[in-house]
């Protein structure tokens, strides 16, 4: 069987009309499991921030799966959360 890591990940955007779904396109895509999603959005700033929980089988896959989110149209940054 192969191993599974549980890993979040956070996604900084500018917020529009479908993000959300243009993120767990990808996620989907790359057959990554989503275990939960929070998404805050400041309609001030017009950006969301978006916490992903998820497993994925090796780092190579959370790389490409980060790569991915941030060619989304409206995303500055994805990353690997780290607990502080």
């Amino acid at each position: 069987p192969e191993a599974v890591y549980n890993v979040a990940i956070e996604v900084q955007a500018y917020d529009r009309e479908g993000l959300l779904r243009d993120v767990t396109t990808v996620l989907a895509n790359e057959s990554v499991n989503v275990t939960g999603v929070n998404t805050f959005t400041d309609s001030q700033e017009h950006t969301a921030m978006m916490t992903i929980l998820m497993e994925v089988n090796s780092l190579d896959a959370l790389g490409k799966v980060l790569a991915r989110v941030r060619q989304l149209p409206n995303v500055i940054d994805a990353n690997r959360k780290r607990d502080a």
